[in-house]
């Protein structure tokens, strides 16, 4: 009786395990395809393309207006240019006073030698000398920046020379130029990174006329850019965000209302 039991036993045991020992099938390749489930690509119909070329004309448009703008507002008053023209005098003169000073701070050294044989007696006279010395020593630079290659490097823009305006205002950019074109210099950089498509670049030089120039009057251009330069890389939100901060800073008129065209023209 035992043995029959135990025999019962083992056969049970025996069952759930041939039961639990079952492998899944091989992973199917060969699956049928329901023409229902597939997705279909539906290119865009005739109205659709007649209305992203209007856009991009549109957008197009508005970019030329504001290069135009930027050309036009970027050029040199009849005061501005007779100012920097006065520089380009002002450094002939120090030029010429640099051998002048030459000789008298070789003669100061001398004097300073002279002196020091009896500093006791003339610690006074000293100091005096040697703070003419430093006087001497510490004159400015002269500035060199150049009227010619600023206007050049606008005529190049005006005529789509991108990469010959590019490099003259970067030249410019190291001349030491004048604080009321030093917004212009960065915008003229950053647009015509734009038309070259680098749009990195064309950000970076933007965004320093943003943080650096805020007061200086390519503020809300250099925003209207931005704007154009994020919805052409498909950023809708990003354009948008930072076209209302512009409006949100009270531009003036004409640029409001540009700036409104270009929003209604993203959304669209």
């Amino acid at each position: 009786m035992k043995t029959a039991e135990k025999n019962f036993l083992l056969c049970l045991i025996s069952l759930f395990w041939v039961g639990c020992s079952g492998h899944l099938p091989p992973d199917r390749t060969d699956w049928p395809i329901n023409a229902e489930e597939m997705y279909y690509w539906q290119p865009p119909d005739e109205t659709v393309l007649i209305q992203r070329r209007a856009n991009q004309t549109h957008l197009d448009g508005l970019t030329e207006e504001i290069s135009i703008l930027f050309a036009n507002h970027a050029s040199l008053t009849g005061q501005e240019r007779a100012m920097l023209e006065s520089l380009g005098d002002v450094e002939q003169k120090l030029n010429k006073m640099d051998s002048s000073y030459s000789q008298d701070i070789e003669i100061e050294q001398k004097r300073i030698k002279q002196m020091e044989q009896d500093i006791e007696s003339s610690n006074t006279g000293f100091l005096s000398a040697q703070d003419r010395l430093k006087a001497i020593m510490e004159i400015k630079p002269p500035i060199n920046f150049s009227v010619s290659d600023y206007n050049l490097a606008l005529n190049h823009f005006r005529n789509g020379k991108f990469k010959d305006s590019l490099k003259l205002f970067f030249k410019l950019d190291k001349q030491n130029p004048p604080a009321f074109l030093k917004d212009n210099i960065q915008f003229g950089i950053g647009s015509a990174f734009y038309r070259l498509k680098n749009y990195t670049k064309a950000i970076s030089h933007l965004h320093k006329v943003l943080d650096n120039y805020a007061q200086g009057d390519k503020r809300f251009i250099s925003y209207f850019m931005l704007g154009i330069i994020h919805n052409s890389q498909g950023e809708k939100s990003r354009a948008i965000y930072i076209l209302e901060q512009a409006l949100n800073n009270n531009p003036p008129d004409k640029l409001r209302a540009m700036i409104n065209r270009l929003i209604n023209t993203i959304n669209d």
